[in-house]
C-alpha cells in the first residue's frame, strides 16, 4: 500500500474536521444528503456524458492504483540490466533462463525479443509503441478525474442556488429568523464540490500524472538497455550510460549495490 497517500488523506480529513468543530461548534450542519446527492450525481452524470461508459468504469479500478506500493526505483533496474549484458556477453540465448525471474512484463518481453532474435530496429520500434500506448490511456483517466474536479464546484454551486431557491420561495416575516441556518445549509453543497474536487479529483489526476511519467521513464530506460544489450555494449558502458535516468544522490557503483542485495 502506498503509505504517502494514506497518510496524506488521513492527515487531510483530519486536519479539517478538526477545522470544522473549532470553527463551527458542531459537524451537523455540514451533513446534507440532499446536498451531496446533487454534487456526487451530477458530477458523475456529465461525466458519462462527456465520456464513453467503458472508460467512466474504467476510473473505480484505477481509484485503487493511487493506494498502490510505488514502483521500485530506477537505480535499482540497473543492477538487473547490467547483469544481464554480462551475461549477453556469452551469448543472448542465455538471457533465455533469466526470463522467469523479471518480474517487469515490459522488461520481460524486451528480453524475449532479443532471445527471439530481433533486430534492434523492430525492438525499438515495437517497444516505444507499448510506451506510447500506454502513456495515452494512462493520461486520458487522469483526464477524466480532472474532468470530475472540474463539474464537482459547479454542481455545488448548483445545490446550493436550488437551496437558496427554496428558501426564498418559503421566506416570510415570521421566518426570517430562520435564513440563516437555511442559507448555511444551502452553501454545504458548494463545499462538498470544493472537497471533492481539491481533495480527492484533483490530487488522484496528479498522482495518476505522476505514476505515468515514472512508468514512461521506466520503459524508456528498458528499450534503451535492451538495444544496448543487443549490440553488445560493454557492462560497465550500459551502467554508465543508465546512470544518466537517476539523480546524482542515488547514483552507486554497481559492486556496491550487488554487495547491499546480498547482505
Amino acid at each position: 500500500m502506498n503509505v504517502t497517500t494514506v497518510l496524506g488523506l488521513l492527515l487531510s480529513i483530519t486536519l479539517l474536521v478538526g477545522a470544522i468543530i473549532i470553527g463551527a461548534g458542531t459537524t451537523d450542519i455540514f451533513l446534507n444528503l440532499p446536498g451531496a446527492l446533487i454534487v456526487i450525481g451530477g458530477t458523475f452524470g456529465a461525466t458519462l456524458i462527456s465520456y464513453p461508459l467503458k472508460d467512466v468504469a474504467r476510473v473505480f479500478w484505477v481509484f485503487c492504483i493511487v493506494f498502490r506500493r510505488e514502483e521500485p526505483r530506477l537505480d535499482r533496474y540497473i543492477l538487473l540490466i547490467v547483469s544481464f549484458a554480462t551475461r549477453a556477453r556469452s551469448g543472448l540465448l542465455n538471457l533465455e533462463q533469466e526470463l522467469p525471474r523479471i518480474r517487469n512484463p515490459f522488461l520481460q518481453d524486451g528480453i524475449q525479443m532479443l532471445v527471439d532474435g530481433y533486430s534492434s530496429e523492430e525492438i525499438r520500434e515495437m517497444l516505444d509503441s507499448r510506451t506510447r500506448y500506454r502513456e495515452a490511456r494512462e493520461l486520458s483517466e487522469a483526464q477524466i478525474f480532472r474532468t470530475m474536479a472540474a463539474f464537482a464546484p459547479a454542481f455545488g454551486m448548483v445545490g446550493t442556488l436550488i437551496g437558496l431557491i427554496a428558501m426564498l420561495l418559503k421566506m416570510d416575516l415570521e421566518s426570517v429568523s430562520e435564513i440563516g441556518p437555511k442559507m448555511a445549509l444551502a452553501l454545504v453543497t458548494t463545499f462538498y464540490g470544493l472537497i471533492l474536487a481539491n481533495l480527492v479529483f484533483k490530487p488522484i489526476a496528479l498522482k495518476l500524472e505522476r505514476k505515468t511519467e515514472e512508468a514512461v521513464l521506466l520503459m524508456t530506460m528498458v528499450t534503451d538497455s535492451v538495444i544496448m544489450i543487443q549490440k553488445s555494449w560493454h557492462p560497465q558502458k550500459v551502467e554508465d550510460y543508465l546512470n544518466a535516468y537517476v539523480p546524482p544522490k542515488e547514483r552507486q557503483s554497481i559492486a556496491e549495490r550487488y554487495k547491499r542485495s546480498k547482505s
